[in-house]
């Protein structure tokens, strides 16, 4: 499979593993991304990991799931973190995906990040 798409209800957070999408692979993903969002919260937050994705997405696939950013919109995503060790990735996550587009170089650190946006909505 080129992605995982685990969805921590507790947590209100959907973890995205790329590993290589290709045009093939997008019908599903989104299907999946749709079914995601039906089991989370306004306020959720999500997690794309790319450091397991031998290459950028290409500019077909790229423009196939922009629209995963509106969905996330509308769903009221909270937050949004790309772990990427790439500056190429970091470079395609920010012009899809624009403010949306936070990145880490590790889970840790980009998990970190999100619990803090969940701490700050708290108070």
């Amino acid at each position: 499979m080129s992605y995982t798409m685990e969805v921590n209800v507790a947590k209100n957070q959907v973890i995205v593993r790329a590993y290589g999408l290709t045009e093939g692979d997008v019908p599903a993903y989104i299907a999946d991304f749709e079914s995601a969002l039906k089991k989370l919260k306004p306020g959720f937050t999500g997690v794309t990991d790319v450091t397991g994705s031998p290459t950028v997405l290409s500019p077909e696939v790229a423009a196939l799931l922009a629209p995963t950013g509106d969905l996330a919109i509308a769903a009221g995503v909270g937050g949004w973190v790309y772990v990427a060790d790439s500056p190429v990735w970091k470079m395609q996550m920010k012009r899809l995906f624009g403010k949306f587009a936070v990145h880490y170089p590790t889970y840790e650190e980009a998990d970190a990040y999100l619990n803090g946006l969940s701490n700050q909505s708290i108070h």
